[in-house]
């Protein structure tokens, strides 16, 4: 009788041994079929998409330009890819300009990183970089954010390492309870897309009007974004209205120096950067005590430096008619607005040319 209940006990603890195992098993398992999902791309076509078309060509027109001659290089989010005009200023300064920016959903330290391969002793480098990237902890937390964990992981493996391993492990949980009814989980195993589907889907997006700025097919030359050319009557879109940054704790402005790491290698290998406020949309925010701190903040902090803030905030906040769809996104009078004011700081001021 005591055999059998030592038996029983026994097979009981194995059983509940075997299902906390493979309890505990699932989020891996779950974890590494999400991971060949997004690796196989048998899912809708998203940010990281164009993204990705966006980034490569920006970064084969520099890598494509002559390794003896000046430049100038705009490296920030959005706000830089639909601000600035890369192609004025290359015609108004006789120096080569390309345009780098992309997607503020990246974070500052993915993009700066991105810079970094590309930077070259002499190239002068204007950095609207947007106001969240002064408080970032830098990229393992930015990873957490959907845009750059999609991009990553089906754009740019090779960089995965640089995540910590405590954000990755949140981001695998995330995704064990991730939303199985969702739409946007569900295309993931349907469909699979290929890369001739995707460049298929971008091109549709790219003829669609109420959505071509997101396609990666409709930049110039300069790398400049042209989808907001003749936009300039479209009404005003509340979402440009968006507060973009409140008053900051003074000791979190770069907590972990992933900018000043930037501005040192900057000056090591002999490349010049001129910060600059983003573009973003004047409003009732704007005359707010945090957000005027908030902008005071990022001109001390490269002052702290040791680098030169000349750009004034007023240059840099746009009308809402001048704003496309977000806070950070101009119209292409904005650009050129904003652009001009960029071109007379180049020349007055900095004394580069």
């Amino acid at each position: 009788m005591k055999r059998n209940q030592k038996i029983s006990t026994l097979r009981y603890q194995i059983y509940v041994f075997i299902s906390l195992g493979l309890l505990g098993l699932y989020p891996l398992v779950k974890t590494l079929l999400d991971a060949n999902i997004l690796l196989t791309t048998g899912r809708v076509v998203g940010a990281d998409d164009w993204l990705n078309l966006t980034i490569a060509k920006k970064e084969k027109i520099a890598l494509d330009s002559q390794p003896d001659r000046k430049r100038i290089l705009i490296v920030a989010g959005s706000n830089g890819l639909f601000g600035i005009s890369a192609e004025k200023i290359a015609q108004k300064t006789g120096i080569e300009t390309i345009n780098l920016s992309s997607h503020a959903g990246l974070g500052g330290e993915y993009i700066l990183n991105r810079a970094v391969k590309i930077i070259r002793k002499g190239d002068i480098i204007l950095l609207p970089i947007e106001y969240p990237f002064y408080y970032s902890s830098g990229i393992s937390d930015d990873f957490q954010e959907k845009t750059l964990n999609t991009f990553m992981i089906s754009y740019d493996r090779e960089s995965l390492y640089k995540i910590s391993p405590m954000a990755l492990l949140r981001f695998s949980l995330n995704n064990v309870f991730k939303d199985l009814s969702s739409p946007e989980y569900r295309s993931y195993f349907d469909g699979h897309l290929s890369k001739k589907d995707i460049s298929d889907r971008l091109h549709q997006q790219r003829d669609r009007v109420e959505n071509n700025c997101y396609s990666g097919l409709t930049l110039n030359k300069f790398g400049d974004e042209t989808c907001n050319i003749g936009r300039e009557k479209l009404p005003v879109n509340p979402r440009i209205l968006e507060p973009v940054c409140d008053q900051p704790d003074r000791d979190k402005v770069d907590p972990n120096g992933y900018i000043k790491k930037f501005a040192d290698f900057s000056e090591r290998i002999g490349a010049k950067i001129i910060p600059l406020y983003p573009i973003t949309t004047y409003t009732k925010y704007s005359d707010t005590i945090g957000f005027k701190n908030c902008a005071e903040e990022v001109k001390k902090f490269w002052e702290n430096q040791g680098i030169k803030f000349y750009d004034a905030l007023e240059d840099s906040l746009l009308s809402p008619s001048l704003m496309l769809d977000t806070p950070y996104h101009a119209k292409d009078a904005g650009r050129q607005k904003r652009t001009k004011k960029i071109i007379d700081l180049i020349k007055q001021n900095i004394g580069v040319i």
